[in-house]
């Protein structure tokens, strides 16, 4: 199933495999429940900022204080009536993927690491096509 969200009907519509979609339009849900489902959203939303994973960027350790802080941070952007965006972290390029391993082959071939990394692919298809 796939959920799709359209702000400018005001509708999420839930598709399925080979079956008929089915389309829930905002305009037919009762005032009562279109505000509960705003605060359900908000609970699930805000509160899903809290799931912070274990790392060793935090020591491997999640605290109830930590938990609070990003809940806080959260609250706040979305309190802000300048907001207009959904996601606090815009979204900038990804950092290149880095393998170690291709760096060492640059190394020992004296090349670019984008070099030894099209040498590397060269070799693991010519292996490949060879079994």
């Amino acid at each position: 199933m796939k959920k799709t969200i359209n702000t400018a009907t005001q509708s999420v519509t839930f598709t399925f495999d080979g079956l008929e979609s089915v389309t829930l339009a905002m305009s037919k849900v009762s005032p009562e429940n279109r505000a509960y489902a705003a605060l359900h959203g908000m609970a699930a939303r805000v509160g899903d900022n809290a799931a912070i994973a274990k790392s060793a960027e935090n020591n491997f350790t999640v605290t109830e204080a930590m938990r609070r802080a990003e809940v806080e941070s959260m609250v706040k952007f979305y309190e802000n009536a300048e907001n207009k965006d959904w996601n606090m972290r815009v979204a900038g390029p990804r950092a290149p993927v880095f393998n170690p391993h291709i760096q060492a082959i640059a190394e020992k071939r004296n090349c670019t690491y984008e070099e030894a990394a099209v040498w590397f692919n060269e070799k693991l298809m010519a292996e490949l096509d060879a079994m």
